[in-house]
């Protein structure tokens, strides 16, 4: 009887280790995505300070902002970024429901015309990556449609 108790017991304990270890991985998983989401945010963010107000105006083209070379790179290295943080989404590194967070911002930012302007610019940068490429096009058209 003592023996099957403390074979239940033996197992119970192999058990709720297990849904430790698990609820760890879990939990630093999601740590990670939130931490990897939130340092690109912040360059993205950094990166967007560098630029006039006048290129965050949704109306008007982007021919009515001259930028210097400078802010330029800036909205380059701003697209490279969210290219970047939209291939760790689809790849699994953070958590969809992060990516939800700020989706909307980076949708209205990119369909900004200055960023628009330096999108169609490099057309053939990113055929190689044909969901990014589809959800390029689905702001661009979201922005025609609006």
């Amino acid at each position: 009887m003592i023996e099957h108790i403390l074979r239940f017991m033996t197992l119970a304990t192999v058990i709720v280790g297990m849904a430790a270890i698990y609820a760890a991985l879990h939990t630093n998983n999601r740590r990670l995505g939130a931490d990897i989401f939130l340092r690109y945010s912040d360059r993205v963010s950094d990166l967007r300070r560098r630029l006039p107000v006048a290129a965050f105006l949704e109306r008007g083209t982007a021919g009515d902002v001259e930028l210097t070379a400078d802010e330029r790179r800036a909205v380059h290295e701003i697209i490279h970024s969210i290219f970047e943080l939209y291939e760790l989404k689809v790849h699994g590194f953070f958590p969809p429901a992060i990516w939800k967070i700020r989706e909307p911002d980076i949708e209205r930012l990119l369909s900004l015309p200055v960023f628009q302007q330096e999108l169609a610019g490099p057309e053939g940068r990113y055929t190689r990556h044909p969901r990014l490429a589809a959800w390029l096009e689905k702001i661009r058209s979201q922005q025609e449609t609006a």
